[in-house]
């Protein structure tokens, strides 16, 4: 629960970040999504003593344990997929983002915001009745992110677009998308988890 917190924090604030050309606070988010990431890391490849623990149990746990962990991992490294050129493009004095590039990337920003106040609301009640609303809350935004990517690739076409900020454009709704996935496959697997468990529940967090 506390890292998903994180992760939606870092995102909303590198986005915005972005579109101020904030250097501060893009450095800051860096350094935020790295120490997220190598703390799902360290959980992932220190899992064997939770899984012993949980297979005492019920062995039928062990595997949504294993996919939490590792959907976990892959968002992080999603968003430091989305911190680092963020933070490297602003740092290296490119040219900013574009009025249309920050619309859509603002639009974008209200529907992850949208999805991850579900999502973490679940995870911290650990009532999944609006997982579906979820499911359909995320293709609307794969839509938003592919009709995003298509206008870009028509600026793109039309000379309309800064090369090195279409990159990191293109770069954030790629991750985005990936940063998503991975979040509902981790709510979904979490679903799983606490619905097959059976054993002592207070030392699991």
């Amino acid at each position: 629960c506390t890292t998903m917190e994180h992760v939606t924090r870092i995102y909303n604030r590198t986005l915005v970040a972005v579109f101020k050309e904030n250097r501060k606070v893009l450095k800051e988010m860096v350094q935020s999504s790295d120490k997220l990431f190598e703390e799902a890391r360290d959980r992932k490849y220190g899992i064997m003593p939770t899984l012993r623990r949980l297979q005492q149990c019920d062995i039928d746990t062990g595997h949504f344990y294993v996919q939490v962990v590792d959907y976990l991992s892959e968002v992080t490294k999603a968003l430091i997929h989305i911190t680092r050129p963020a933070f490297g493009h602003i740092d290296n004095n490119h040219e900013g983002l574009s009025k249309e590039q920050a619309k859509d990337l603002m639009s974008i920003n209200d529907d992850v915001e949208s999805i991850y106040r579900h999502i973490n609301q679940m995870l911290r009640d650990g009532d999944f009745s609006e997982i579906e609303m979820v499911l359909t809350l995320r293709d609307q935004l794969f839509e938003s992110i592919a009709e995003a990517i298509k206008s870009e690739l028509s600026r793109i076409n039309e000379a309309r677009s800064n090369t090195k900020a279409s990159m990191l454009y293109l770069t954030i709704l790629t991750e985005t998308k990936n940063m998503v996935l991975q979040s509902r496959n981790l709510l979904k697997s979490q679903q799983y988890f606490l619905k097959h468990r059976t054993g002592p529940q207070k030392w699991i967090k």
